[in-house]
């Protein structure tokens, strides 16, 4: 501040509101990059466990994520003994 500039009595509110807009922005990025992860995972075996590190890492702390993600590896879990099996 300069002298004879008045005190920025919003500066705080502007940060709190630019804080806001960033947790509300990661939240939703968040939840498209689970959607397309999903999306992904219930195309193909090969994609479903390219994607499973990234699902496992970033959504550990929400069980309903998990529960919904684990499912979708459900089905394929039975590919991985035909595999094993075929090698």
């Amino acid at each position: 501040m300069k002298d004879g500039e008045a005190p920025d009595v919003f500066a705080a509110a502007r940060l709190n509101l630019a804080r806001h807009n960033l947790q509300v922005t990661l939240k939703q990025t968040m939840e498209k990059f689970f959607q397309a992860a999903t999306k992904v995972g219930r195309e193909s075996a090969e994609q479903a466990r390219a994607v499973d590190d990234f699902v496992r890492r970033f959504y550990s702390d929400q069980p309903r994520k998990m529960a919904e993600w684990d499912e979708i590896m459900a089905k394929y879990e039975f590919t991985d003994d035909v595999i094993d099996d075929q090698q």
